[in-house]
């Protein structure tokens, strides 16, 4: 991890920072506003992935908070699926699993199966970086592709099968994950409506050390009806 001071946001994608060697421009993974995270004079931690071809040497992947380093890199979610699937409790009991995979109109991080049933389970995994009171909140930005999906499982889950949301609380002061209704109402009501069709919701706190990456349940909440 090479530290840096957070300067501004170029675009989405993109932002200047101030390391060591003078003013970088660094890659950001994340297409969410960022607002509590990526300010002027924060701390930042970034990620070299220079190669030929990339115009960037850096990438931006944590940004300091009061309660330690929250991980903005929303690529993680799926690195740690591909990684460790088999260890999350509600996943342990297939076999199989396919990344990026198509049903019906959408596209999902995962979609799973058991060896002994053609059946597939259908998995959709969400980068959680916005902490308020402790309550991780979900998008930190309006997403008309994040209800899509919702609205696809619920559908999913109606016909009988299986249908996941994991959300991945990648900020060490949350305790809990829920629908930012603020910030996306339209989100929030997809959640009721995929919850109350039987698709399954879990969130996992994601604890770095200098070796390993520790997931922690915590509780997802839906809105009142």
């Amino acid at each position: 991890m090479v530290p840096a001071v957070f300067h501004r946001r170029l675009h989405r994608f993109a932002a200047e920072v101030e390391t060591e060697e003078g003013r970088e421009t660094v890659h950001i993974p994340n297409s969410g506003r960022l607002q509590e995270l990526l300010f002027p004079g924060n701390k930042v931690g970034l990620n070299f992935e220079g190669h030929e071809g990339r115009k960037t040497r850096y990438t931006l992947v944590s940004a300091e908070t009061e309660a330690g380093s929250a991980f903005i890199d929303a690529r993680l979610p799926n690195r740690i699926l591909a990684q460790a699937w088999q260890k999350l409790t509600p996943l342990s009991i297939y076999d199989q699993v396919y990344p990026e995979r198509t049903w019906g109109s959408s596209r999902f991080d995962l979609a799973l199966q058991k060896d002994d049933s053609a059946e597939t389970a259908w998995l959709e995994a969400k980068c959680v970086t916005l902490v308020r009171d402790g309550a991780g909140l979900f998008p930190d930005a309006p997403t008309e592709r994040g209800r899509k999906h919702l609205l696809e499982l619920a559908k999913h889950s109606a016909d009988g099968k299986k249908a996941f949301v994991l959300f991945f609380l990648q900020h060490p002061g949350g305790v809990s994950v829920q629908a930012n209704q603020e910030m996306d109402p339209k989100f929030t009501a997809a959640v009721t409506i995929a919850a109350q069709a039987g698709v399954a919701f879990y969130a996992y706190r994601v604890l770095f050390t200098e070796e390993t990456v520790v997931l922690a349940e915590v509780p997802v909440l839906f809105p009142p009806d």
